[in-house]
């Protein structure tokens, strides 16, 4: 199965996102040992406002948080396989204020694909689909007339 991704083949998010300075998020994390010996990743909650959601209100914050969903370690270091990128149109939306994924990384992943479009939300976090859902509504519709 391919995946999309603005990823290359070899590169892993985590060697991808090391490119650029900016990322606070292993500090922000939590891991949880599974019984098969992997981990799990969660943001710790007294972090997760300011790490991933910041420009959220403080109780849509603390909803994310508790009922957010882990990553899997092993996934920030697998490397990608076949880059879609390179056959499908690409379309980027990030926030300026992203604490997760540097803007640069993503900078650098929208020029590198030769993106259609590319939206940067001045002052959003990585949580943008949340704050800021009418610019990532308007991407999408977009992307999907375009032909």
């Amino acid at each position: 199965m391919s995946r999309v991704s603005c990823r290359t083949l070899g590169e892993s998010s985590l060697t991808l996102s090391g490119k650029f300075p900016g990322s606070t998020l292993a500090g922000a994390l939590a891991p949880v040992m599974l019984p098969d010996g992997t981990q799990d990743l969660y943001i710790q909650p007294s972090k997760f406002h300011l790490q991933f959601a910041a420009d959220v209100s403080d109780d849509k914050a603390a909803l994310m948080a508790s009922a957010q969903r882990p990553v899997a370690q092993a996934a920030l270091v697998e490397p990608s396989g076949a880059a879609s990128w390179k056959l499908l149109p690409s379309y980027m939306i990030y926030g300026s204020a992203d604490r997760n994924i540097p803007p640069a990384v993503m900078q650098f992943m929208a020029e590198r694909a030769h993106a259609a479009k590319t939206v940067v939300v001045d002052g959003a976090s990585h949580a943008l689909m949340v704050s800021h859902p009418g610019e990532v509504t308007a991407l999408i519709e977009v992307a999907a007339s375009a032909r």
